[in-house]
């Protein structure tokens, strides 16, 4: 037997520097499911010249929501391999329809989501590339996912969308928009002419009535009156969901799916419990093959709630008490006035609470923006209105309309520079989202993300079973929660009010030189605050969730009582332990914060633990300790390798002269029956 080569042993390297190299590479966004594009045409195409606008942040709201003319935008990563094959289209229909798009204030621009990634997320940007059709500063429509995405398919798009007169009458059409992974975002399914109509009438209708019955829709059909799933057809969707303004939970499933047949007796068990309450309705995608596709689904079974053209995911536990409970949460989910005396009720019952305060100068666009959040909101807090000026007076609102965030008692206000603002959908619901979440929720499948992902949070490890421990550690939490935030948001304004008295120094300073350049640029100043990794509470019930928490964490509530974990989920490292090696308890908050401040002013002063393998934890290590990572990923591959190469080597020598020597058995005396360990 030969001995292992050098050129062998470099082809090794040569092979595991490429593997590297690929695996450290930036991983491209996922393309929005059902994209089927022309590469080949795209390659035919030259793009010597481009005649589209590159748009970021501040342009974009110069330019467009603040502009006027119509805006079609390509949103796009430069990593995606569907962006690229359309680049090269997209310039050339630029540049060819050039002169009629001046006459007619039309505009062709790009946004690279991934340098303007916030911006992207307020557009609800869920693959790439996205085409939004923008008009005098609002958006008018998406261009369909499973469009054609070749020059003749855009140019007859572009030519039909050219004149203002056309693009104002598509306002009001309905479109499938892809759910989002958080799964609680509203969306439109297309396809239905009479969807259109009716969107389009209660929107002209739905605010007739000035006080708070004016969100209400009503019915004239008793829901579900047998207490039974309906099966839907494409055309019994578009006749009893889509055309009405019927509130329908759906399922989507296929027969042969395991996880859709476990969930089979929970759902008819749903729809018996709603009978004459909630329409409940199946979908069988083998069967409504062009339905399934039109609503985006992400998975089997689906589950969907449906006001119209209206829908929201549920994304949640699927018991009987889990649907049953959202089902009741669905059917609630309307926007409603109440007074002062109403809402010291809703409160003691309400974690989280968005209040719309309007008065009588308030506009019907305004009252038609709010309607769209009712969804939305589900299984995340309500949304009232009121005018009353004791809650104006309480939270402190003297500028109508104005729309609040209470939590525990402090308000988080919307702000809003202009009444577009106030009616830009995606804007409100983005900064709904980054409040709506308690200040102690508890983890669930359904929030688990978004509780868990982009910050470190202090999870509670609970057993609800001893009730008086129970609720004592939830209000430590709690407690340590609310002081934590006063802390951040008392560093924050110190910061903020060191830079202003920075700022108003070096502006007497330039005014006493009589330096105007250095005057300009002390003006210009801009306070931006140091960035902070953002800090979260929450708990989770360890008897539900064991199995989960003794593979994570290595904790078992019922034999180490109940714990606290500080998780830093985006480096899969948690903390489990104080400074003194002691155990985090929930019923102590200051053995809380002392840990907590510990591990955000220096993360190493108390060892983390890692939820993954060591292998795995030491690839996280390198890529956290330099900016260079992959250079000493590849550098330690190299070092393995070389170390393995040696050893191999040796072995093989030895082996070789022993088969020489007829010393040695092929296969060792240890292994039987054919089976190598």
């Amino acid at each position: 037997m030969r001995s292992l080569s050098l050129t062998s042993l470099l082809f090794s390297i040569g092979l595991l520097l490429l593997i590297l190299s690929v695996s450290a590479a930036p991983p491209s966004p996922p393309p929005a499911e059902g994209q089927a594009d022309s590469v080949v045409e795209s390659t035919e195409i030259s793009q010597s010249t481009d005649a589209t606008i590159d748009l970021d942040a501040t342009s974009f709201a110069s330019q467009v929501t603040n502009g006027k003319g119509t805006w079609w935008v390509k949103h796009f990563s430069p990593y995606c391999l569907h962006c690229k094959a359309v680049a090269p289209i997209w310039s050339k229909l630029s540049n060819d329809l050039a002169g009629e798009a001046e006459a007619a204030d039309f505009h062709f621009a790009n946004i690279d989501c991934v340098a303007n990634g916030d911006l992207c997320d307020a557009h609800e940007v869920t693959g790439y590339p996205t085409f939004i059709l923008y008009q005098d500063g609002k958006m008018v429509e998406r261009y369909s996912t499973t469009g054609a995405r070749t020059y003749d398919g855009l140019k007859d798009y572009t030519l039909k969308h050219m004149k203002k007169d056309t693009v104002s009458a598509t306002k009001g059409t309905t479109e499938s928009v892809a759910a989002k992974t958080d799964g609680q975002t509203t969306e439109k399914i297309e396809g239905a002419e009479s969807a259109k109509a009716v969107a389009e009438e209660d929107s002209a209708t739905s605010m007739e009535n000035a006080n708070a019955e004016k969100f209400e829709a009503s019915t004239t059909r008793t829901p579900n009156p047998n207490g039974v799933s309906i099966p839907l057809t494409f055309s019994s969707f578009t006749k009893l969901v889509t055309s009405t303004r019927e509130s329908f939970f759906i399922k989507f499933y296929v027969p042969w799916c395991g996880h859709c047949q476990a969930l089979e007796p929970a759902w008819l068990e749903l729809a018996r419990q709603m009978q004459g309450k909630l329409n409940i309705a199946e979908v069988n995608c083998d069967e409504e093959s062009r339905l399934c596709k039109d609503a985006r689904l992400r998975g089997y079974p689906s589950l969907m709630y449906f006001v119209g053209t209206e829908r929201v995911e549920y994304d949640g536990l699927r018991g009987v008490g889990d649907l049953v409970a959202f089902a009741n949460k669905a059917l609630s989910a309307r926007v409603r006035s109440v007074d002062a005396t109403e809402f010291e009720e809703i409160e003691k019952k309400e974690e989280v609470i968005f209040l719309y305060f309007y008065d009588e100068n308030t506009a019907k666009e305004d009252f038609d923006a709010l309607d769209r959040f009712a969804l939305p909101l589900i299984g995340h807090a309500p949304l009232f209105t009121t005018t009353s000026p004791i809650l104006a007076s309480r939270f402190r609102v003297t500028t109508f309309p104005r729309l609040v965030a209470i939590s525990d008692g402090r308000p988080s206000y919307y702000t809003a520079l202009s009444p577009k603002d106030m009616r830009d959908h995606l804007k409100v619901l983005a900064w709904m989202k980054t409040v709506w979440l308690p200040i102690l929720p508890e983890l669930s499948a359904a929030n688990s993300h978004e509780i868990m992902q982009g910050r470190t949070v202090v999870l509670g490890i609970l057993d609800k079973s001893r009730e008086e421990e129970f609720e004592l550690s939830k209000k430590e939490m709690k407690a340590a929660a609310l002081e934590w935030i006063d802390r951040r948001v008392g560093q924050e304004k110190a910061e903020r009010q060191n830079q202003r008295e920075l700022k108003e120094m070096k502006i007497e300073e330039a005014n006493d030189k009589g330096d105007e350049k250095a005057l300009k640029e002390a003006q210009n100043m801009h306070i931006v605050l140091s960035p902070r990794k953002e800090v979260g509470f929450a708990w989770v019930d360890g008897l539900f969730w064991e199995r989960w928490l003794q593979k994570t964490y290595g904790i078992d509530v019922r034999e180490s009582d109940q714990r606290v974990i500080i998780n830093d989920e985006d480096n899969k490292a948690y903390w489990d332990q104080t400074i003194d090696g002691q155990p985090i308890v929930p019923t102590s908050r200051q053995v809380i914060l002392d840990t907590l401040r510990t591990v955000i002013d220096n993360r190493n002063k108390i060892k983390p633990k890692s939820t993954t393998s060591k292998f795995a934890n030491l690839v996280n290590t390198i890529k956290q300790a330099d900016a260079g990572y992959a250079f000493a990923l590849v550098s330690f591959g190299i070092g393995i390798t070389l170390v393995i190469a040696w050893y191999w080597k040796g072995k093989i020598r030895r082996f070789s002269r022993n088969v020489s020597n007829g010393s040695h058995s092929i296969i060792p005396s240890s292994v039987g029956g054919g089976k190598f360990d």
